[in-house]
């Protein structure tokens, strides 16, 4: 790790953009590297082109269920190992195919050769977990185009050698396809004859499909190039510390290494790294954005930002991934599946419509969820998938965390080809606690059998759930206390979760009706099965044991402390990675907990507002630690009525727990009935949010009690008059409890603070983003008031930005003295 301001001035500093001067006016300007891609010859795998040309008939509505990597490999050596003394195993194969003007060329590995047979026998293996008349049509049809093409390239070869013979025959070839029944352990074939031209019209046709498809892509793609070029920074200048991050991230798409950027609100984060990596685009140093985001208001900024460049004459394929739950018609209520086998219409026939609305699709550039939606109405398609199906061939995707880093959730087309891809990793200080979950796994006895309410009592996949369930409860007796930690997963509950999953793939396969309790509890035994897989030095097993009266339930939680491994190893599938926020200090504790990599190069930004923006006041008389939280109520109270009437306007109290919060709220709407207070919900849904956030006008004087880090604490923009100010209780830390105190031992078992990296560090963090909220604007102003006595600690003063400044009140007469000289002054300034 090093310091980006540390670098000489040589090509690796700020100056980077600054240099590139080919317009005086314009000093983002930087002239791309334009080629003509149509001369260029095609290559691709036949896997891959088969699986983009010929793939036709249903989706499957949960994924074709099938063998893992490993498994397959495995397979493919056993019968391998078999083969005649006649037959080669995986031989290279290649040809090329021409048409419309261009060259194709297609490789790949035949499974099984037997080239001195008449006629010549091509064998292709598919592994799987049931029967091949089980399998879906689409995936036995994908099989068979597969072998044709393989066929094909060998029939080709065997022609240019008898033509080099100055022999000249019409060719025949035996394909066969071998499914091996991992279950079952049962071999099964099928053989077809075809003749070359036969072969000849099938690939030159889907070679058509093909070529025209890359060729509309290419010249999309060659726009992108010269709009880039040419694309002028949106506003008329750079703010203070946007151009050093413009040049951090262009650098590093440039040049390859890594950054971590903090960057304090009102520097323009989205716009500061979304202009760079598109100029970089232009000059050809990468040639594809995935650009992450923690929360829906990210993911907006993003899109609109995206949008701003396009009317500014940026010409970028882009899409925005929205949720499966927001955009899956059956999700959402406006599509209803078959009642008899569950089936969605939006599926049936999903591939044979896809064309059409793929390249309608490109010819947008910008797809909008709106374009997906309209897209997906006209062609009858599942919305989701039809997104999924537009991610290899736009220039930007705008996504949450999950579909790059979770296990399960992570789209492969995002980490494919990705030694020219660029990831920005926005609100990065979140990514530590949601890669925990990511690899962590639960399983609930309560709802698995509540699932098992809604099964039909004699189905395999209920008497799997009720194994499971025994499973658990054997695992339950072996646990003393309320909560329990285990270095080693359950083997009993391991045995049990391998039939439920196999269980449920069948269900899948004969597409049986899952209602949404069954639905989750599959869901939940997927993510168990695959996290226990990855389960190791920094996982351990908690067993909860809760009991209420006769109330009695188990939750197993297969729990990530540390996921820095995991994260090391997807970084490494791209060219380069910015992660960014506007709280990522001290520098040290983030890039250890990000699993940065060792060449990633700091960047610290100072604020673009001024001082005199923010009143920042400690009070350190306050002690709100849990032990005397009690004691501390009242005078928390006085201290919220000071800020409160100092000026009119609206204000937020943050809290630490929602039990601290409630205490307070009661305490305060008792004593000050005339005050408009409101209190964030536990497990409040979006449309309760809304109401929340709806009460924030210019013209209200609310006081609105919530939770540190929770949804109004980040990453919502209280422009204006919105917020003045905001009144923090507490420094953050997470609540005393077994697996924060793992985490903690985690990290001191690794040679850091315990303590300080699993909950002063990120505490703190929650302190900055919520004191984040007020000032947002350069004619923003208002207060920040830290309610503690350990804000008044070395610790976390030299942890305060440098533009606080903050001042220290001894007791409330104090600080109603500070707020009214802050105003007085704020009034004076702008008389």
């Amino acid at each position: 790790m090093s310091d980006i301001n540390s670098e000489p001035s040589s090509g690796n500093t700020a100056d980077a953009i600054r240099d590139q001067k080919p317009d005086a006016a314009n000093p983002g300007t930087i002239q791309p590297k334009v080629t003509s891609t149509n001369a260029k010859p095609l290559k691709c795998s036949v896997k891959k082109f088969v699986d983009f040309t010929c793939r036709t008939g249903d989706l499957e509505p949960f994924g074709t269920a099938g063998p893992t990597a490993a498994e397959g490999q495995k397979a493919h050596k056993a019968l391998q190992k078999k083969k005649s003394p006649d037959e080669e195993a995986e031989v290279k194969v290649e040809c090329t195919v021409e048409s419309i003007g261009r060259q194709l060329k297609l490789s790949g590995r035949v499974d099984l050769l037997n080239s001195s047979s008449v006629p010549p026998c091509v064998s292709e293996i598919k592994s799987c977990y049931a029967p091949p008349h089980r399998l879906p049509s689409s995936a036995v049809n994908l099989h068979w185009a597969q072998l044709k093409v393989y066929g094909y390239c060998v029939l080709k070869d065997l022609q240019s050698r008898e033509l080099n013979n100055k022999k000249t025959e019409t060719y025949q070839i035996k394909l066969r396809l071998i499914w091996y029944n991992l279950i079952a352990d049962e071999v099964t074939t099928d053989e077809q004859q075809f003749d070359l031209e036969t072969l000849e019209a099938y690939v030159t046709d889907a070679a058509n499909r093909y070529i025209e498809w890359i060729d509309l892509v290419e010249r999309q793609f060659t726009d992108t190039l010269e709009s880039a070029g040419k694309l002028e920074f949106p506003h008329k200048h750079f703010r203070a510390g946007q151009r050093d991050m413009a040049a951090s991230v262009y650098l590093g798409a440039r040049d390859g290494f890594h950054v971590m950027c903090e960057a304090p609100t009102g520097i323009g984060k989205t716009v500061s790294t979304l202009f760079p990596a598109i100029k970089a685009i232009g000059s050809g140093d990468i040639d594809r954005i995935i650009y992450l985001t923690a929360k829906n208001s990210g993911r907006q900024a993003a899109s609109e930002c995206i949008k701003q460049l396009a009317e500014n004459g940026l010409k970028l394929s882009a899409i925005t991934i929205t949720s499966k739950k927001t955009t899956c018609h059956c999700s959402n209520g406006t599509c209803e599946r078959n009642a008899e086998d569950g089936s969605c219409p939006l599926t049936i026939g999903f591939y044979d419509r896809l064309p059409e609305a793929r390249i309608q699709l490109i010819r947008s550039g910008i797809i909008t969820p709106d374009a997906i939606d309209n897209a997906a109405h006209e062609h009858a398609l599942c919305p989701f998938e039809l997104t999924q199906q537009m991610l290899p061939w736009v220039q930007s995707v705008v996504c949450d965390f999950n579909y790059v880093f979770d296990p399960l959730v992570r789209l492969s087309t995002l980490t494919e080809n990705t030694d020219k891809q660029l990831l920005l990793v926005d609100e990065a200080h979140n990514l530590t606690d949601r890669a925990r979950s990511m690899y962590s796994a639960s399983l609930d006895r309560r709802e698995i059998k509540r699932a098992i309410a809604d099964l039909n009592k004699s189905t395999v996949q209920t008497k799997n759930l009720q194994t499971l369930v025994r499973a658990i409860d054997r695992w339950s007796k072996e646990c003393t206390e309320t909560e329990n930690a285990h270095t080693e997963k359950p083997k009993t509950i391991s045995r049990a979760i391998k039939r439920c999953v196999q269980s449920m793939m069948d269900d899948n396969e004969n597409r049986m009706v899952m209602t949404e309790s069954i639905a989750e509890t599959g869901k939940a035994i997927f993510r168990y099965a695959v996290i226990e897989e990855l389960f190791g030095e920094h996982h351990r097993c908690v067993t909860t044991l809760q009991k209420n009266g006769k109330y009695k339930n188990t939750v197993v939680n297969l729990q990530c402390l540390n996921a820095t491994d995991q994260l090391k190893k997807t970084y490494k599938q791209f060219r380069t990675s910015i992660s960014f926020s506007a709280t990522l200090r001290p520098h040290h504790f983030y890039f250890t907990s990000l699993g940065l990599p060792d060449d990633t190069r700091t960047l610290s930004l100072d604020s673009p507002f001024k001082p005199t923006q923010q009143c920042t006041l400690i009070c350190d008389w306050i002690d709100t630690r849990y032990s005397v939280r009690a004691k501390a109520v009242e005078p928390i109270v006085e201290i919220i009525a000071s800020v409160y009437h100092s000026k009119r306007g609206n204000y937020q109290v943050f809290f630490p727990s929602y039990a601290f919060m409630e205490s307070v709220f009661a305490a305060f709407t008792e004593t000050h009935p005339e005050v408009y207070a409101i209190i964030q919900k536990r497990g409040s849904s979006e449309d309760e949010r809304l109401q929340f956030l709806n009460h924030f006008s210019s013209d209200n004087a609310v006081l609105a009690f919530s939770i540190m880090g929770g949804v109004f604490g980040e990453a919502v923009d209280y422009t204006g008059d919105l917020l003045i100010g905001s009144i923090i209780v507490g420094t953050g830390l997470s609540s005393i409890n077994l697996t924060q105190q793992l985490i903690e031992a985690d990290f001191k078992n690794h040679g850091w603070n315990g303590f300080d990296y699993a909950s002063r560090y990120p505490g703190f963090t929650r302190v900055l983003q919520t004191a984040g909220r007020v000032i947002r604007t350069e004619t923003d102003h208002g207060v920040v008031v830290l309610v503690d006595q350990r804000f008044s600690q070395r610790f976390y003063s030299e942890l305060f930005p440098a533009h606080w400044n903050p001042a220290t009140c001894s007791d409330n007469a104090t600080l109603v003295a500070d707020l009214e000289r802050f105003w007085q002054s704020d009034s004076d300034a702008h008389s």
